[in-house]
């Protein structure tokens, strides 16, 4: 009779629309079961978008009591509700009654629910930065999108939450690699060059391995090479040694040490890539304005601006 006499009943409620069932600024913890009506989950940080809904036969907060993980959400109702509380103390008077091999059980099965909650909302990506400039390098040029439905779409894809796409959003805008426009009610955002996002994407990558950014590694001389080879119409093929004389012509400066490092940078691509014994070489146009652009936008890209 003693332990029936400790045991804490669950609480039972009747809420209006608009009531806060639930705030992370609180320090009770508590299962909260629907029974009737519904329940919004909504993040506390602008602009508090709604994170899930809960419908009748719903629970939330099992991890807040089993294994300590603190619910983050403010937890409202949505619409006139019926819901059951079962506060920290009511849940403790029960788990005493519980054999122990049943509790085990129950902790067991909540820490592997816990693992697997935590794995879906984890972000997929270590740089969310370079995850949204390689996002929106795939994304047409001159094209404008509804910003509220890009970041929707970005987060989904990602797990990134809306405040740091929102920061990241910010970070394009000010190196000028995106545009946002107003249009009445709602923002859109253009994207200015998708190959200046993947030059963008790129600087990030070299500087996560702590490498230097090849275009921002160009000597003088390899500089004035780049200029000049850009300049030519035409792309001759050319054996190895006739280009390393061509362009020792042109820069005296420029020996055979300077050629491979010039196809190591790729400004120039065989004529057969499968073939080994190819000595025939053109100029890689498409390499060569990568390079150009990156240093051009060099600012933009390195973001001081």
């Amino acid at each position: 009779m003693a332990s029936r006499q400790q045991l804490i009943p669950p609480t039972h409620q009747s809420v209006k629309a608009g009531f806060v069932v639930y705030s992370p600024k609180s320090e009770d913890r508590s299962i909260v079961l629907l029974e009737e009506g519904e329940l919004i989950a909504r993040e506390t940080t602008p602009p508090y978008s709604i994170v899930f809904t809960m419908r009748p036969g719903d629970l939330v907060g099992v991890a807040a009591l089993l294994e300590r993980e603190p619910f983050k959400y403010e937890l409202s109702a949505s619409k006139d509700s019926h819901i059951t509380m079962v506060t920290e103390e009511c849940m403790e008077s029960e788990l005493k009654r519980l054999p122990l091999w049943l509790l085990a059980l129950i902790r067991n099965l909540s820490a592997k629910t816990h693992l697997l909650k935590r794995a879906a909302m984890e972000t997929r990506v270590q740089n969310t930065l370079k995850s949204l400039a390689e996002y929106l390098s795939h994304k047409p040029q001159d094209t404008e999108f509804n910003l509220a439905e890009l970041i929707r779409e970005f987060c989904f894809l990602t797990k990134i939450s809306t405040a740091t796409a929102q920061e990241d959003f910010k970070s394009l805008l000010r190196r000028h690699l995106i545009k946002l426009s107003q249009k009445g009610q709602r923002i859109f955002c253009k994207i200015i060059d998708p190959e200046l996002l993947h030059i963008f994407t790129d600087y990030i990558q070299a500087q996560e391995r702590d490498t230097a950014f090849a275009p921002y590694k160009l000597s003088i001389v390899q500089k004035k090479i780049l200029v000049f080879l850009s300049t030519l119409e035409e792309s001759p093929e050319k054996t190895g040694p006739d280009w390393i004389a061509y362009i020792h012509e042109k820069f005296p400066d420029a020996d055979v040490s300077q050629w491979i490092n010039l196809l190591k940078m790729e400004w120039f691509a065989k004529k057969d890539a499968s073939d080994p014994d190819c000595d025939l070489y053109s100029i890689n146009k498409i390499k060569i304005q990568y390079f150009l652009k990156a240093l051009r936008y060099e600012t933009n890209i390195r973001g001081v601006l």
